[in-house]
């Protein structure tokens, strides 16, 4: 059984992040970057780029239904739901769970289940610099996966939240 990275490194630490102890996410070619809003679609590139890289599989990138997706939710923020088409099913229910948090603008708010990455912010600057995390995030743990040469195992994320804030001025 492999291990997975359970601990990430920044140049910047951000505001604040903990890890949870539980299943990490497993990833696989169904992952899809799901998004809320077109506008911001191009961002995602950088992220799908990178599996490609690692990987030589392209992910995809895709809007999330309305169905699937309250209104109050998609106006309140710019979200990016990494994960299957199954589990975006859910969208209302996951974010239903962070319907209180309160994002100031420049901010995000980052999350790992064992079952998606949530990404969360108010402007297209939080969503910039959350992208930007993830991608540090995902290329450790992409290195990681090819340093331990065990290509029989999934690549696995762990489980953690994570907040960060750029104060205006």
């Amino acid at each position: 059984m492999s291990t997975f990275l359970k601990d990430f490194k920044f140049e910047k630490p951000p505001h604040k992040i903990t890890y949870i102890d539980s299943k990490p996410l497993k990833l696989n070619s169904e992952f899809i970057f799901f998004h809320n809003k077109s506008k911001f679609r191009k961002e995602l590139n950088q992220l799908q780029y990178l599996f490609k890289t690692y990987t030589n599989i392209a992910l995809h990138a895709a809007g999330i239904r309305d169905s699937y997706l309250k209104e109050e939710y998609s106006e309140k923020f710019l979200i990016v739901l990494f994960s299957t088409a199954e589990i975006v099913k859910k969208s209302n229910e996951i974010l239903n769970d962070h319907s209180e948090l309160e994002i100031k603008p420049g901010c995000f708010y980052l999350q790992t289940t064992s079952e998606f990455i949530l990404l969360l912010s108010k402007d297209l600057e939080g969503l910039k610099k959350g992208t930007e995390i993830m991608e540090i995030i995902l290329t450790q743990v992409l290195e990681d996966y090819i340093n331990q040469n065990r290509f029989d195992d999934y690549i696995k994320i762990c489980s953690f939240e994570l907040t960060n804030c750029i104060k205006s001025l």
